[in-house]
């Protein structure tokens, strides 16, 4: 090998590592609350720390259910009654900005903190979104 090769290796090595360490900086932060949106709409909105140790039942609008729990500050999806199960396998996510997504019911369950203007109470303030030409 010659000693570019070795340079060009080292570093991509060294810029894959510091998307790691970056991505641990920015989902970083205490996870206050989990997001259950559906069809695009938020239709839940719970404290992690209230929820400890329980389960959660989404309806889908057109039947079916997902069945999502909450234990360590972490969400996972427990049951669900969608013929692929991809939700069930997506896992545990316990850092805010971390989803997990159920296609067939149209469900999204995202951990988000308390510094995305609700002011940490759960409660919607108004915010604006603009798009400028």
């Amino acid at each position: 090998m010659r000693r570019r090769d070795v340079l060009f290796g080292v570093g991509v090595l060294l810029i894959v590592i510091g998307c790691f360490l970056l991505r641990g900086l920015v989902f970083q932060g205490d996870a206050a609350y989990v997001e259950f949106s559906q069809d695009g709409r938020m239709i839940r909105r719970v404290r992690l720390s209230d929820m400890e140790g329980q389960d959660i039942r989404i309806d889908a609008a057109e039947g079916g259910y997902n069945l999502i729990h909450v234990e360590n500050g972490s969400v996972f999806v427990r049951e669900a009654d969608c013929e692929n199960g991809d939700c069930i396998r997506q896992g545990t996510i316990r850092h805010m900005g971390e989803s997990i997504i159920c296609l067939p019911h149209k469900l999204a369950i995202t951990i988000v903190g308390d510094t995305d203007g609700t002011g940490g109470d759960g409660r919607d303030e108004e915010q604006y979104d603009t798009i400028i030409r």
